[in-house]
């Protein structure tokens, strides 16, 4: 361990005789000791004695800078110990501590903050699929996290997934429901995007006007597609879905595109098209929507729960 002197005194038992940095003035004031490598692995026990200690925070990464705060569980958390006035530390899968639930999160892989999609009821030997169609086409850190009877949260699993679709989609985060904007009869057609910020132009009695911005600036846009039905399901069914689903619910959908661009929006000015009469009510169906952003894409993901 060095030749360094911690107070209150330590004891330590691990393995692969790696250093463990302890950030927290809770814990002794505001010096702390740190391994020369860059992280921490496999770490066996961690005994710790003669001292008073009301909150303990063991993390994986040794390059962070000293702080003076308390944090949550971040990614490389191997040991949040609240105590909360327990001997259970308050570490899920500590002591008997019983787990009740998992936490389903994401993060992009440049991020270490993770939002939480969902949560799931902790069943025996049973497997987890969870469908995630709010991601964009980026790469991703997917967690599936513990998280015990007295709602504090455990060691993560995780996995790195990439996502990579093509053409728009329309999303309803509540119920899982996409609406594919990637198909077209004849002329594929473009999507034309416009910024709209708070611009405000007066004239003057000098030669030339005077413009003054505001904080306002979204995007609007339409978005078309065909739609084909189910073999022997009439194209009205379909335009009823599309109504229900997205349009009568009045509530914000995330729109993502193929090239990586993601928004908040209202969807409006449902308009539709389709041959007369040709297939005796089982004809293709071109949808067209408006969409205007409302609302920033990471404010509305934090809403999860």
């Amino acid at each position: 361990m060095g030749r360094e002197v911690l107070t209150p005194p330590l004891s330590f038992s691990m393995g692969l005789r790696h250093l463990i940095t302890f950030i927290g003035k809770s814990f002794y004031g505001k010096s702390y000791f740190r391994s020369p490598t860059s992280s921490i692995r496999k770490i066996n026990n961690l005994q710790v004695a003669n001292c008073i200690v009301d909150e303990l925070h063991v993390r994986e990464r040794t390059d962070t800078d000293q702080l003076n705060k308390r944090e949550s569980w971040q990614s490389d958390t191997r040991l949040l110990a609240k105590f909360k006035n327990t001997l259970e530390a308050g570490n899920v899968e500590n002591g008997g501590l019983q787990i009740v639930e998992f936490a389903i999160k994401r993060r992009h892989i440049d991020e270490i903050n993770s939002i939480t999609l969902g949560r799931t009821n902790f069943v025996h030997n049973v497997n987890i699929n969870w469908l995630d169609v709010t991601q964009p086409n980026d790469k991703f850190v997917y967690s599936i996290v513990p998280v015990g009877e007295n709602g504090l949260e455990g060691f993560p699993n995780e996995v790195s997934a990439e996502s990579n679709f093509v053409g728009w989609w329309i999303v309803d985060k509540d119920n899982n429901e996409v609406l594919a904007f990637d198909k077209a009869i004849g002329n594929v057609g473009n999507v034309d995007t416009q910024l709209n910020q708070g611009r405000i132009m007066i004239e003057t009695f000098s030669k030339y006007p005077q413009i003054y911005y505001n904080n306002q600036e979204y995007t609007s846009f339409s978005l078309t597609t065909v739609i084909i039905p189910s073999e022997f399901e009439r194209s009205g069914n379909a335009y009823k879905r599309i109504l229900q689903n997205f349009i009568q619910k009045h509530i914000p959908m995330i729109v993502k595109s193929g090239d990586g661009r993601v928004f908040v929006c209202d969807v409006s000015n449902l308009r539709t098209s389709q041959p007369l009469n040709v297939w005796n009510g089982c004809d293709y169906l071109t949808v067209t929507v408006d969409l205007t952003e409302v609302e920033d894409y990471k404010s509305y993901l934090s809403d999860i729960v």
